[in-house]
């Protein structure tokens, strides 16, 4: 098997002549098969000169299993001691992290070891190799319950331990749960710098090695419960399949290489036709698409859109909504539909996509456009004096004072405000206008819906969504460039105020001389 996953290896280009890996290292067969068959390697290429291998392993303590769980850590210090191999130790709270993350415990597990692996290559993947400190920490664990590791550098790959039983349970659960032809494709051998060298190999066949070569390996109580989907797939569903066929998995793993190979090709395609139905409209010279970073708009052209073969048109718009968004998570076929939907719809509807993206039927097309996002701030006298927010559009300057007396009531700039700090109720945001806003427009709390206000001033359709407020809540404090408050606004009782300058008050908005 180890010539097997050797051969594997270097067919996939995984590892180059000099290099250094993470391995994700649980206590299970597959991770310590894994472990085992990269320090036999490193071993061989230490031995012949031909290359180096440097390893650094990961164990990831999830805190759901007790006793259990730090029997694990305990095998996994100990066959690391034995081989050689330095470890990084963290300490989880998945059952915490599951709740604080909204997700399962399954899934909570599976994003904290992704963490921490990630962590340790972000420490270690920029430093130059250097032998000599390597091998410092040759005998000694590197370790802590925060993962503050003092171990090895220069660490670029990271190794998992999936198998091809994985990968078939992989394109069942995505064939269950609905998927496209990429979701066919299993698990890719090589990602970018995950590594999977064990992907050939079925898991009985990695247990009937460990066995032969007389390393025992840690059992997780918890796969035999059929609670997560997975499991299900694990120990009933694939068992009957293999009652059909007993090269089931081996097939069904085939069948994903396959598709793998022949979406390479598909996606270069859909690449191709995407740049032929795409327009940029650009905020400057810049080459960026992506409207996070450059673009002002994407704009899908119909006519050359109408010449994309029917198999790809759904690809190509999807493409154009995750480069639109700067995501590709959380961009489904319901919004894929949704714009193909708009296409035969008359000019001017618009419909809202994930990460604040809108897509507007335009003469010709469709037009995809993003609004700016500033994080909501809490004002705080200890921390806001002086403060930016900062984004592609605007930038604001916070300041917290107190008034002295004799103080004019407002400021001199047109585009810095005073507010009565203490009138303040909830978080100051920064922001575009949201359902439900008001502005007071007298002194004695009349409010009036900023819909009516902006319809009352004669403010365009395309302006009112590019005028900047500033909110608390639904209070709208000041409409930038138009308007502030009544609300708000000091009087000779204001103890502590609250300046907000607009750096850029002439980019959205009228020039408001006469506006108090």
């Amino acid at each position: 098997m180890y010539q097997r996953v050797k051969a594997y290896v270097e067919e996939q280009h995984m590892l180059e002549k000099k290099d250094r890996v993470i391995v994700g290292v649980s206590g299970g067969a597959d991770s310590v098969c894994l472990l085992f068959v990269l320090t036999k390697l490193r071993d061989e290429r230490q031995k012949s000169g031909d290359g180096t291998l440097e390893i650094i392993a990961v164990h990831v303590h999830h805190g759901l299993r007790g006793d259990s769980a730090d029997a694990d850590e305990r095998y996994v210090r100990k066959i690391c001691d034995a081989w050689n191999v330095p470890l990084v130790v963290y300490h989880k709270n998945i059952r915490e992290l599951a709740k604080c993350w909204n997700m399962s415990e399954e899934e909570a597990g599976r994003k904290a070891r992704r963490e921490a692996f990630l962590e340790v290559r972000n420490q270690y993947s920029d430093v130059p190799c250097d032998n000599a400190q390597y091998g410092d920490i040759q005998s000694r664990h590197a370790e802590c319950a925060n993962g503050r590791q003092e171990s090895a550098q220069g660490f670029g790959k990271i190794a998992l331990a999936h198998h091809r039983n994985d990968e078939a349970e992989t394109v069942l659960f995505h064939l269950c749960r609905g998927t496209d032809v990429r979701g066919l494709g299993g698990i890719a051998p090589v990602s970018g710098f995950w590594i999977r060298p064990l992907l050939n190999i079925g898991r009985n066949e990695i247990e009937s090695y460990l066995e032969k070569v007389g390393i025992s390996y840690c059992t997780d109580e918890t796969n035999a419960e059929n609670v997560y989907a997975r499991n299900k797939l694990r120990n009933q569903v694939i068992p009957q399949l293999e009652e059909i066929n007993e090269q089931a998995v081996w097939h069904i793993s085939r069948t994903a290489q396959s598709v793998r190979e022949l979406w390479s090709y598909v996606d270069m395609q859909i690449e191709e036709y995407k740049k032929k139905v795409l327009q940029i409209e650009p905020r400057s010279c810049r080459k960026e698409t992506n409207l996070a970073t450059g673009a002002i708009s994407l704009i899908l052209n119909k006519n050359e859109y109408d010449k994309v073969p029917v198999p790809l048109k759904s690809y190509v718009i999807h493409r154009i909504i995750c480069e639109a968004a700067g995501h590709e998570k959380d961009i489904s076929a319901v919004h894929v539909q949704a714009v193909e939907e708009l296409l035969n719809r008359q000019v001017g509807r618009k419909i809202d996509l994930p990460y604040a993206v809108t897509a507007s039927r335009i003469y010709g097309g469709v037009k995809f456009e993003k609004k700016p996002v500033i994080s909501t701030k809490m004002i705080d006298p200890n921390h806001l004096n002086d403060e930016n927010i900062e984004n592609p559009e605007a930038l604001f300057q916070f300041r917290i004072f107190e008034r002295p007396p004799g103080m004019k009531a407002f400021p001199e700039k047109t585009y810095t405000k005073w507010f009565d700090y203490d009138i303040i109720n909830n978080t100051v945001e920064i922001r575009h206008r949201q359902a439900g806003d008001v502005l007071a427009i007298n002194k004695n709390g009349g409010t009036q819906r900023l819909k009516k206000y902006f319809i009352n001033e004669k403010i365009s359709q395309e302006e009112r969504e590019k005028v900047w407020l500033v909110a608390d809540g639904h209070d709208i404090m000041w409409v930038v460039g138009h308007r502030q408050s009544q609300r708000y606004q000091i009087t000779e009782s204001t103890k502590k105020i609250l300046e907000i300058h607009f750096c850029k008050g002439e980019n959205y908005g009228r020039d408001s001389k006469s506006i108090s």
